[in-house]
């Protein structure tokens, strides 16, 4: 019987702003059903998922991974005789400390399990969970800031680690920063502070001009090659990639002319777009992680035919994934920088508008990323089915490449 879970990762990063955990999210079928019990289910199912799927494949990273228990859950048998060394269970807002949730809080936590708070917002009834949590994430979004400077002394004296969650902006990020939060989530990677008009400097002006170059549809494979030439960096980056284990290769490639040839015109211009945006960036990794992963999943998606109509290219669904985060990667509005860019119009109105088919595409990955409740209705059980598995197949992929990224 094929699978039916999706599941996302969303990063959580420190000061560094180097990724040191996950939260898992899940959405699937069940969320369709009537059952009383469905979130109780959607969460066995996601644990299950996550230890037979996620750690067998290396998805996490082997990093901590944090996953939603609500009061059925906890009230409930479901537990690991043995619990992953990485995995935290995050208590929803919705549960209340009465004296049966703490002691069975208590009771795993014997066993070995750790525990996140979620969505705090100063509520003194919170207080009672404080002794046994490892992570205290503070929803910044629902919370006056005012009021939390004047406790959050207090806070940090406790002894968990401090979350800042729902960081949509880098404003909020720098906010946060300041006033002494040891961890971040958020949609702030994507979305960072965007600053119309920002002038970019020489070296990331000429990284757009090469990505700019690269994405025309009429550019050949000799002007790849002699483009990419030009930049030894980025030569001897792009040669060892392509020499990588994962193309596995019979013969060493030992030249940008040869990698054409071997491997494409597409495959050596998208890689040299990636290493130009990721080396001339001052955004951690994680969001080319992201992009990647996007990326991947947009041109899984296009390669295959069951695609309820939508009729995209692979090499353009790549593409539009990876300048989806654009204006992250130099910090500039992402009109301003696709004025820039010699891209086709399509292209332009994907990335701009998701007003045709490539847009859409775009919209419903983003949708699925986030767990979009209008994405998962408005989609057909196939559409997610597919989705699902280019999403898990990009996941891997990308683990394995960011390798060769650094």
């Amino acid at each position: 019987m094929e699978e039916t879970i999706l599941f996302a990762r969303q990063p959580i990063f420190d000061r560094n702003c180097k990724m040191v955990a996950s939260e898992i999210l899940y959405r699937g079928d069940i969320f369709n059903s009537d059952s009383d019990d469905k979130n109780l289910i959607a969460t066995r199912d996601l644990l299950v998922n996550v230890c037979t799927s996620v750690f067998n494949s290396n998805v996490n990273l082997d990093l901590p991974m944090l996953v939603n228990v609500d009061m059925e859950f906890l009230d409930s048998d479901y537990f690991f005789p043995l619990p992953p060394h990485n995995l935290i269970f995050e208590i929803l807002e919705t549960v209340e400390p009465s004296e049966k949730v703490l002691e069975r809080i208590a009771e795993l936590r014997r066993l070995g399990y750790e525990f996140a708070l979620d969505d705090y917002i100063l509520e003194p009834s919170k207080f009672p969970f404080f002794k046994h949590i490892k992570i205290l994430k503070i929803d910044i979004l629902d919370i006056n800031f005012n009021k939390l400077k004047a406790v959050f002394p207090k806070l940090k004296k406790i002894g968990f680690q401090l979350l800042a969650e729902k960081v949509e902006d880098q404003a909020s990020f720098d906010e946060c920063m300041e006033l002494g939060f040891d961890l971040f989530q958020g949609y702030f990677l994507e979305k960072p502070s965007l600053i119309s008009g920002q002038k970019i400097d020489a070296n990331k002006n000429s990284a757009l001009q090469l990505v700019s170059q690269l994405s025309r549809n009429d550019i050949e494979a000799n002007e790849v090659a002699e483009l990419i030439s030009r930049d030894p960096v980025l030569t001897v980056k792009i040669l060892a990639l392509i020499n990588c284990p994962i193309y596995q290769l019979v013969r060493e490639v030992t030249s940008v002319k040869d990698a054409v040839v071997r491997l494409g015109l597409q495959v050596v211009k998208q890689w040299a777009m990636i290493l130009t945006l990721a080396s001339k960036s001052s955004q951690p990794s994680e969001l080319f992680r992201t992009l990647l992963v996007r990326a991947k999943t947009l041109s899984l998606f296009s390669d295959n035919p069951l695609t309820g109509g939508v009729k995209t290219d692979s090499s353009e669904s790549f593409l539009v994934g990876l300048l989806s985060g654009i204006d992250a990667v130099f910090q500039v509005e992402i009109k301003d920088l696709l004025d820039s860019l010699t891209l086709s119009d399509s292209i332009k109105s994907a990335l701009l508008f998701h007003d045709n088919d490539l847009g859409k595409l775009l919209q419903n990955t983003i949708g699925i990323e986030r767990l979009d409740d209008e994405v998962f209705e408005r989609l057909s059980k196939q559409e997610l089915e597919l989705f699902k598995k280019c999403y898990s197949d990009a996941l891997k992929w990308t683990d394995e490449v960011m390798n060769y990224i650094d």
